[in-house]
């Protein structure tokens, strides 16, 4: 499989450039992120980015390969989210609300 991008051989590194950027905004969410739900949308964005960057280094070296790691990430990933997920919500139904903690400490 051959291809080129017909006069835009600055797009690829624009995007790279584009990329490491967002992943340094992430990053900083993964490390402020006040409750677990933030960090794992962080996560979650960073292989989501982790995905992008696959595909990107497919179309730069011209090897479909990395295509098939790029899905196979993006796959693990949405199981991960979806197991983080059922993790949080298990956790608010075993917790108490915090506004019946703030009335029974007031009482």
């Amino acid at each position: 499989m051959s291809f080129e991008l017909a006069g835009a051989a600055w797009v690829i590194p624009l995007a790279f450039a584009l990329q490491g950027v967002s992943a340094a905004l992430i990053l900083a969410r993964l490390l402020r992120g006040p409750t677990g739900p933030d960090r794992v949308v962080a996560i979650d964005a960073l292989t989501l980015l982790g995905t992008a960057a696959l595909g990107l280094f497919a179309l730069h070296s011209r090897q479909a390969v990395m295509l098939d790691a790029a899905v196979v990430l993006a796959l693990v990933s949405f199981i991960s989210t979806t197991a983080f997920m059922l993790m949080f919500r298990t956790r608010e139904a075993e917790s108490p609300p915090a506004a019946s903690i703030k009335e029974e400490r007031d009482q």
